[in-house]
């Protein structure tokens, strides 16, 4: 599936201070066995698969880092994955707003950004493909998952987006764009967009839930 005039990058957010997780949340296990492999892990393998699907190249993702850039920096060992917002302690729209500057730097012909989370544990790599392909279908509308009545992450913005991808500051990140610009939006259902990893807890249940099944 090859679309010439169709650029996307990927941002995956793992610059959290994990404050609510008490513990770096991006490396906590996605199972409770020790070989299982880390929240970031999964939503990196998910993202690759889904562009595998797609003939898009894996090196369009970037994961967006934070506090703790050394300790994800040892975990992945790929430089060229990495983007280091030092501004991310100020919120999630500095480190948005970083990331994508970083990004249009770097790269001079991107059509598309998506953002997505890394704790966002239930996405797969099928959710992935549906909202890329709901993009392709629509490059001009913005595009995101939707659970229930609310706008979730993932979401992809087109190029007339980004300098208020660019624009972000402080805690709020860019649900706002997609609300203020709802005559321009494709939403996705997908239910698994809901379930993300906040606390210890969180973790906990989710292990008590789906232990064996991933």
């Amino acid at each position: 599936m090859k679309h010439p005039d169709y650029n996307l990058k990927i941002v995956l957010l793992a610059a959290g201070k994990s404050e609510r997780f008490n513990g770096i949340k991006v490396l906590a296990k996605l199972q409770q066995q020790e070989t299982s492999m880390t929240l970031l892990e999964h939503a990196l393998q998910q993202l690759f698969l889904a562009l595998k699907t797609l003939n898009i190249s894996n090196k369009n993702i970037r994961v967006a880092t934070g506090r703790y850039h050394q300790q994800i920096s040892e975990l992945l060992d790929d430089p060229n994955l990495l983007d280091y917002c030092e501004a991310a302690h100020l919120g999630l729209g500095h480190t948005i707003a970083q990331s994508v500057n970083n990004l249009l730097n770097d790269h001079k012909c991107i059509s598309h950004i998506m953002i997505t989370l890394a704790d966002q544990v239930a996405l797969n790599a099928d959710d992935y493909s549906l909202l890329i392909k709901q993009s392709l279908a629509l490059p001009d509308k913005l595009v995101c998952a939707k659970a229930g009545e609310e706008l979730m992450p993932p979401a992809i913005f087109p190029y007339t987006y980004f300098t208020e991808l660019a624009q972000l500051k402080g805690d709020k990140g860019a649900k706002p764009i997609l609300y203020n610009n709802k005559d321009k939006l494709e939403t996705v259902s997908i239910a698994h967009a809901e379930k993300d990893i906040d606390t210890q807890q969180d973790l906990l249940d989710w292990h008590n839930n789906n232990d064996g099944i991933l």
